[in-house]
């Protein structure tokens, strides 16, 4: 958000998410995703990030405007036994 967003104010929130993941919202009141939602060389890096902890991420554009983006990870696995 501060390198390429061009952001007066960024928010972040952590919260629960369903069945015991967490979900991380970022959200700025920049210039906005315009095209890169698609997969720019950064946004591309994040998704193979979140796809290691079996997550999901969405960017876009957030509710006033700016960019969104939400991370969304399911609680880990149990661990198998010996």
């Amino acid at each position: 958000a501060v390198r390429h967003a061009d952001a007066a104010s960024v928010r972040v929130a952590l919260s629960p998410g369903d069945g015991g993941g967490v979900v991380l919202e970022v959200e700025d009141d920049g210039r906005g995703i315009g095209d890169a939602a698609g997969g720019s060389g950064g946004i591309r890096g994040m998704r193979e990030r979140a796809l290691l902890v079996n997550g999901r991420l969405d960017v876009g554009p957030g509710p006033r405007g700016g960019t969104l983006v939400r991370l969304a990870v399911p609680p880990a696995a149990p661990e198998a036994g010996p």
